[in-house]
């Protein structure tokens, strides 16, 4: 019988330091051509007239766990009510509904965990530091999971306002046990970083290529503006999880809104996929700046919902 798991049990059934070899066997799962997602990738619908809301759809299929499904999220302004997200789980052959489970967590995990897990592929060694941009829950959620995947690593926090880093240092630094500190201009500590992580919701340039440190990593994951195409150009390897989603939401998708790229542009400049990365069929250059544009693969959702509907006996 089809189960609907809900925010309380998802959190009781999932735990964060397994969900990291999940997401490692997706990623190299997809780059063997045993997962696919939706062509689009992702599907937008308005809601109620002047209301706020924004209704979106992402699919994917896993083979080896011979299921299918969909993330469909409801993103309601906070005045209005409470947004959700839940993953529609199907037998992949059938067709047979499995289960309805809830996502907000397990999405802020889930992308937490997608960006640990690509600077590790990506890095030849645990970093001396990282600079984290952003102070939302994602970003909370980065640096909970963060010592499962670089044990003592030291995170810097910037924001856009500085006393939203210092706010968020002071409430973070009891649920990690990574050193946490903050920083009041980001273009400074970008400048000191041997890697750099947004999870912003900016919606302007935040730093620029000359700003970067020759060897620097940087992981981007916010959903907007942060970086202009410069900081494409100055690397030595362009990483992706899943071109077209990247080139859809995120810093990439802005560069080809504002006639900085095309999407072409941007496709031939693609060195590797992270799965490739950790599948070992390519390397990253050991000199010059490495940018991996990670923007949510659903199969990565899929599979942490499947694990949870299992858990549950689903």
């Amino acid at each position: 019988m089809a189960k609907i798991i809900e925010e309380e049990e998802v959190q009781r059934l999932i735990r964060r330091d397994e969900a990291i070899g999940i997401i490692e066997n997706v990623y190299r799962a997809a780059a063997e051509g045993g997962a696919a997602v939706s062509h689009p990738s992702a599907m937008h619908l308005r809601g109620g007239e002047g209301s706020g809301t924004v209704f979106k759809v992402k699919g994917a299929v896993l083979d080896a766990l011979g299921v299918a499904g969909f993330r469909i999220i409801a993103d309601v302004a906070p005045e209005t009510g409470r947004s959700s997200a839940y993953i529609y789980l199907v037998d992949a052959i059938s067709g047979v509904f499995l289960g309805l489970v809830s996502e907000l967590w397990l999405h802020r995990v889930r992308t937490a965990i997608t960006g640990l897990v690509s600077c590790r592929a990506l890095l030849s060694s645990s970093p001396k530091g990282l600079v984290l941009v952003g102070t939302g829950r994602i970003a909370e959620e980065f640096v909970r999971c963060a010592p499962l995947v670089f044990p003592d690593l030291p995170i810097t926090v910037v924001s856009r306002e500085a006393e939203r880093a210092y706010s968020a240092v002071a409430r973070w630094q009891r649920l990690t046990t990574s050193r946490l500190a903050a920083a009041s201009n980001i273009r400074a500590a970008v400048a000191q970083a041997p890697v750099v992580v947004t999870l912003s919701d900016a919606t302007e340039r935040l730093f620029a290529a000359t700003d970067l440190q020759p060897g620097a990593l940087v992981c981007a994951m916010g959903g907007q503006h942060e970086f202009d195409r410069d900081v494409l150009d100055a690397a030595a390897a362009f990483v992706v999880d899943e071109i077209d989603f990247v080139c859809t939401a995120g810093n990439a998708a802005h560069w080809i809104k504002s006639g900085q790229a095309t999407r072409e542009t941007i496709e031939s400049e693609v060195y590797a996929t992270v799965g490739e990365i950790l599948l070992r069929r390519k390397s990253v250059p050991s000199n010059g700046i490495t940018l991996a544009i990670v923007q949510g693969m659903a199969i990565c959702d899929l599979a942490l919902a499947k694990a949870t509907l299992d858990r549950a006996g689903g």
